[in-house]
C-alpha cells in the first residue's frame, strides 16, 4: 500500500488535497457513478478565491491531479485550463448556501438516478441508508434538465438544506461533505442504499422504516471519523489493486 492521504495546511500546498480528490473521482467510477465525461466533484479554495471543479471532458476514472480548475463563485475561470463543467452553479450554489461544505459532487449513479425517477422515499433500511438518517435524501422536481443556471443551482441548494445529497429527478444525484472523505463516503453510500431499496421494492415484501432517533444515533455509532477514514483507506487499497493491473482512466471490468 502506497497511498498517503493528503492534507491541507495553509502553509503548504493544496497539490494534495486535489489528489485526494482526484482519486475520489476514481473510486466513485468504480463503485456505479461513472457515464462517459459527465459527472464532477469540486473542492472549496482555502484561500476563499471560490473552488477547484474537475475540467470537461474527462472520465471520473481518468481525473487526476493537475485536472482542475479554480473558478469563483460566478463562474469566471481564475486558474488552470481546460473546459469548465456547464453544471458549475450546482457546486458553487451549494458551497455559497452550506459554509459547512468544502466537497460537493455531482454524477450519475445508476441505481440512485433510477431511485430519482421514483416517487418513494429513500430510507435508513441498511446500514449505508443510515448515513442519511438524521436529514434524509431530498429530491429536486423543478426540472429534469441538467443544472446550468445560477437559480437553479440556488433551488438546487435551498431544496438540499442540511441533507448529505439529494436526488435530481431523472438527471442524477448531487451530494456533499466537510471533507472528500465525507463526500466520497455519501456519495458511495447513496448508490449503495438506493440499489438496497430498489431490491426491497421489487421483493413484494413489507418493509417498515426503522425507528428514527435508533437510526439518527445509529449513523453517529458507526461512522465517527476513525471508521470513515478506515472505509477511505479500503476504498484506495481497492483503487490501487484495480489501477496496478488496468492502469488510471480504465474503469474496473
Amino acid at each position: 500500500m502506497t497511498y498517503t492521504s493528503g492534507r491541507y495546511h495553509q502553509d503548504e500546498s493544496i497539490a494534495n488535497i486535489l489528489d485526494d480528490v482526484a482519486r475520489a473521482h476514481r473510486i466513485l467510477e468504480l463503485e456505479g457513478h461513472g457515464d462517459m465525461s459527465m459527472g464532477h466533484l469540486s473542492f472549496r479554495d482555502p484561500f476563499g478565491r471560490g473552488l477547484w471543479l474537475k475540467r470537461g471532458n474527462l472520465a471520473l476514472s481518468e481525473v487526476v491531479g493537475d485536472d482542475f480548475i479554480l473558478i469563483d463563485f460566478d463562474g469566471t475561470v481564475l486558474e488552470g485550463t481546460g473546459l469548465r463543467h456547464l453544471e458549475w452553479p450546482l457546486h458553487a450554489e451549494i458551497m455559497r448556501a452550506r459554509p459547512d461544505v468544502n466537497v460537493v459532487g455531482h454524477t450519475h449513479a445508476h441505481h440512485a438516478t433510477v431511485f430519482g425517477a421514483t416517487d418513494a422515499e429513500l430510507g435508513p433500511y441498511n446500514n449505508h441508508g443510515v448515513w442519511f438518517a438524521e436529514h434524509g435524501v431530498p429530491r429536486f422536481t423543478d426540472t429534469s434538465h441538467i443544472v446550468t443556471t445560477v437559480e437553479l443551482g440556488k433551488a438546487v441548494a435551498q431544496r438540499l438544506g442540511e441533507a448529505e445529497a439529494i436526488l435530481l429527478r431523472n438527471h442524477g444525484v448531487a451530494f456533499v461533505g466537510d471533507d472528500v472523505i465525507e463526500a466520497t463516503l455519501a456519495g458511495v453510500f447513496l448508490e449503495w442504499a438506493s440499489r438496497f431499496q430498489l431490491d426491497l421494492m421489487k421483493s413484494g415484501a413489507t418493509y417498515p422504516a426503522p425507528d428514527h432517533a435508533e437510526t439518527v444515533e445509529k449513523k453517529n455509532r458507526i461512522y465517527p471519523p476513525k471508521a470513515q477514514r478506515n472505509y477511505w483507506m479500503y476504498f484506495n487499497r481497492k483503487l490501487e489493486r484495480v489501477e496496478a493491473l488496468q492502469g488510471i482512466g480504465i474503469a474496473q471490468l
